[in-house]
């Protein structure tokens, strides 16, 4: 009989193999994942994830194949160890995934690389799709294998890249990044992995356990001493905390226990780590002796801070939860991304936030009442010193996902950039979202009203708008419908005094001459054209909800 049987789960809950279903996803880890999702959909190149052995490296990268298994759009390789010896090797390794077959042995490494170009082109121009390529220890790439790398992401349109590279690797690879300032200067994305904090470790190892459960049951086999001496003991590193949980579980059957105390803990971080024993020795002293205190403190007295035992006392009325701890129940937000080492490429060449615009509006609280406070209910807009073109809803509408919308694209395609002060805002408005990561089919989505800091050029704008409407579902129903090779159009939420809130659907540039505009809407398809128009920038009252300038080009001047 299988151990986990006898404790009534129905597998391994500590198997050491990256079992996507058993990915928890830690602030850290769905941080990674966000922006990870984000540069992929936008086809921005090359992005690496660097980590200490042990981090969540593998499992991290099978969960993001994961992510793109069923979606058309998207096309994933994995290359696991890529210790090649020559670059005919690598080139036709590669050649062989992308085509499903390997080239003939007399193919020299130039009909290789022409094999490889025209397989994106085709994949990634005629048939629109996102072509993936993910390498796992990426540690073992050699110098010629980066300089491929680096050619492949010369395979490029006017607007992306043919061609999304993902590695993975250990420490040891920012020396090699370092030694290549051409590789580096490539990276869109740089994140580093640490362990995890012992909140995290605590709720992977409870997270593993209702994962293997036959009844969904909350298990709780370990104390929390036992678990704050796991986490001691591994640092946080994930794959440490699985082995050791296997081991605990395992002396706890055999020595016909029902839970995992401090001292089973100690005996096998002993066996598995034997290097530490003398430190789990002053932690148990530590975290005994003040338990025994507090027990004969709650027995003398009555005491009941924790709820553990009952009090002699006369019982009370409990107090309701303070606001903090009914926030704390909502996901997080990523943590931000740690800053990485001297002469390290990082995702920090983003374009930086546009200046504030002329006429300000105060940030609103997602999570705020509509309703006026009582000095706005006593006091005219005039005498608070506040205009009426603050008085637009706390959101922008709701949006329904369905298959392979995500979060991340959601707040791409709303407010036009992804950062963690509208990921935040999101969360806030939607409790019932219980995790991120995580979002199903169905998922009805709240988009607060987040104004944005727009700053105008000094010359005027012109704009193509294809189409207006009133509410957000409507507009997200239009780009929806938009078929691929289409021309490139964006949404733009905005609020002015007359018209109330608005969504335009607008060509993704703007034009510095309104015959620039002009001749551009009479470029388009009939069934674009037809209902467009060229408008300049709307009234100096408009409240933007998506900057209509910031990462998008000004379109030809002539």
């Amino acid at each position: 009989m299988d151990y986990f049987s006898i404790l009534n789960l129905n597998r391994e809950p500590f198997s050491n193999s990256p079992d996507p279903d058993f990915f928890y996803g830690s602030r850290q880890h769905l941080d990674c994942l966000q922006k990870l999702e984000l540069a992929l959909r936008l086809r921005r190149g090359l992005n690496v994830i660097i980590g200490d052995v042990g981090t969540g490296k593998t499992t991290l990268c099978r969960q993001l194949i994961r992510r793109f298994t069923d979606t058309e759009e998207f096309e994933t390789h994995l290359i696991l160890d890529p210790h090649f010896t020559s670059t005919t090797e690598f080139l036709a390794s590669v050649a062989a995934m992308f085509k499903g077959r390997k080239p003939a042995r007399d193919t020299n490494d130039w009909q290789l690389k022409e094999l490889i170009k025209q397989y994106l082109f085709g994949r990634g121009v005629d048939e629109g799709k996102t072509v993936i390529l993910i390498i796992d220890e990426g540690q073992k790439l050699p110098i010629f294998c980066m300089e491929l790398l680096r050619e492949f992401l010369n395979y490029e349109t006017n607007e992306f890249k043919l061609l999304q590279i993902v590695i993975f690797a250990q420490v040891e690879f920012q020396n090699t990044i370092r030694d290549y300032s051409n590789f580096a200067d490539r990276i869109n994305l740089y994140h580093f992995l640490k362990p995890m904090n012992f909140r995290d470790s605590r709720a992977m190892i409870r997270f593993r356990l209702e994962k293997s459960s036959n009844n969904f049951k909350t298990y709780s086999f370990f104390s929390m001493p036992a678990l704050m001496a796991i986490y001691l003991a591994t640092g946080g590193y994930p794959r440490k905390i699985i082995n050791l949980c296997h081991r605990c579980i395992l002396t706890m059957i055999i020595q016909n226990r029902s839970v995992v105390d401090l001292f089973l803990a100690r005996m096998c971080i002993g066996r598995v780590f034997p290097n530490r024993s003398r430190r789990t020795k002053k932690l148990a002293v530590a975290l005994g002796l003040p338990a025994v205190a507090l027990t004969v403190l709650i027995f003398a007295f009555g005491f009941n801070w924790f709820g553990f035992l009952p009090a002699f006392s006369k019982p009370t009325a409990r107090p309701g939860p303070p606001v903090e701890s009914q926030l704390s129940r909502a996901p997080r937000s990523p943590a931000p991304e740690p800053s990485a080492p001297a002469e390290m490429p990082t995702d920090s060449k983003t374009a930086p936030a546009p200046a504030i615009a002329p006429a300000p509006v105060a940030m609103k609280d997602p999570m705020a009442s509509a309703a006026p406070t009582a000095s706005e209910q006593s006091n005219p807009p005039e005498e608070t010193g506040q205009s009426d073109n603050r008085r637009y809803a706390d959101s922008l509408g709701q949006v329904t996902l369905m298959q392979s919308e995500t979060l991340s694209g959601l707040i791409q395609s709303v407010y036009g950039d992804y950062n963690s002060k509208y990921f935040k805002s999101l969360i806030l408005a939607n409790p019932a979202i219980d995790d991120p990561d995580r979002v199903t089919v169905g998922q009805t989505v709240v988009l607060p009203a987040i104004p944005a800091a727009v700053k105008p050029p000094d010359s005027t704008a012109w704009w193509v708008r294809l189409a207006s409407k009133d509410s957000l579902d409507e507009a997200y129903r239009y780009l929806r419908a938009l078929p691929r090779g289409g021309p490139s159009i964006r949404l733009l939420p905005y609020w002015q005094p007359g018209e109330g809130m608005q969504f335009a659907l607008v060509l993704d540039q703007y034009f510095v001459k309104k015959s620039s505009a002009t001749r551009r809407l009479q470029q388009l398809p009939r069934k674009y054209a037809a209902g467009g128009e060229v408008l300049s920038l709307w009234s100096n009252e408009a409240v933007f909800f998506a900057d209509p300038f910031f990462g998008h080009r000004a379109g030809n001047r002539g």
